[in-house]
């Protein structure tokens, strides 16, 4: 018995479908667990499973976050990083994605290799560098030089990024805006980055990650409470003698709620961005 082409195209999806599912729930399992211990008092947290829903939900432990742990500061102190790594990163990155993309020289390819290269290598074997450099900069105990860390790790992805998205827009919107009188960095800003908006939009996605999400460079660069951003702060709540579990999911699901919130928002652009800048 023959099968038909749409017949295997509907299975082929229905089990895709299916799949996806799956995985989606076994990714789900540690979030659920992780908003359900936030939400129950320390007697409960080690006395019924960790997917039970608890009979009375508490707000005990996100409250001790901002009066034990300094997540007010923290908060404040990962923002000042996200928002700065995001700026910073699209505004350079895009420059420098727009001159590979227009305005190619001898020997940029070998260039884009090399900053590929250097995005490959972890973050792990360029902290002693970085320790020293900030060192002699001034700028460790402060969210500058996480700043610095961060978007020179995350400049090379964007601009491997959005080069591609500059590459599809014709040359002749950008000479007749130039036409129009517009300056280079008028039609850049003006005309290319509107055009590239799924680029820019997966960009600014990735970097608010990268910042938000960074703790290698605040856990060896910070020690001041104060200066700590959330990342950093979660790991003050595991002492010698206690590990403050409730406290610790509550903080988990700050950390984590922004990044989901806008990977939510940003979507439809993620997946264009993803298909066109690969």
């Amino acid at each position: 018995m023959t099968i038909s082409y749409h017949t295997r195209k509907r299975r082929g999806v229905t089990a895709s479908s299916i799949t996806l599912t799956v995985i989606a729930i076994i990714m789900l399992v540690p979030m659920a667990w992780m908003a359900f211990t936030s939400f129950k008092l320390d007697a409960d947290i080690f006395t019924t499973t960790p997917l039970t829903i608890p009979d009375a939900f508490s707000l005990e432990h996100y409250s001790n976050l901002f009066s034990q742990f300094h997540f007010g500061p923290s908060i404040v102190n990962s923002t000042i990083i996200a928002v700065a790594t995001v700026a910073i990163s699209v505004i350079v990155g895009g420059l420098a994605a727009y001159g590979f993309a227009r305005y190619p020289w001898r020997g940029s390819g070998v260039a884009l290799g090399f900053l590929m290269v250097a995005r490959m290598v972890t973050p792990a074997a360029l902290v002693v560098p970085m320790y020293v450099i900030m060192q002699s900069l001034g700028l460790l105990n402060s969210v500058t030089g996480v700043i610095v860390c961060v978007t020179v790790l995350n400049l090379p992805f964007v601009i491997w990024i959005l080069k591609p998205f500059f590459e599809t827009i014709p040359k002749e919107v950008e000479e007749a805006a130039e036409i129009d009188g517009l300056s280079p960095f008028a039609v850049f800003f003006k005309v290319v980055l509107p055009l590239a908006r799924p680029g820019i939009m997966t960009a600014i996605l990735y970097s608010f990650l990268a910042g938000w999400t960074d703790l290698l460079f605040p856990m060896t660069f910070i020690t001041d409470a104060e200066v700590m951003p959330l990342t950093s702060s979660l790991l003050q709540m595991q002492t010698g003698y206690k590990i403050y579990w409730g406290e610790l999911m509550a903080g988990g699901i700050v950390l984590t709620l922004p990044a989901v919130i806008l990977c939510f928002a940003l979507q439809r652009y993620l997946l264009r961005g993803l298909r066109t800048g690969y």
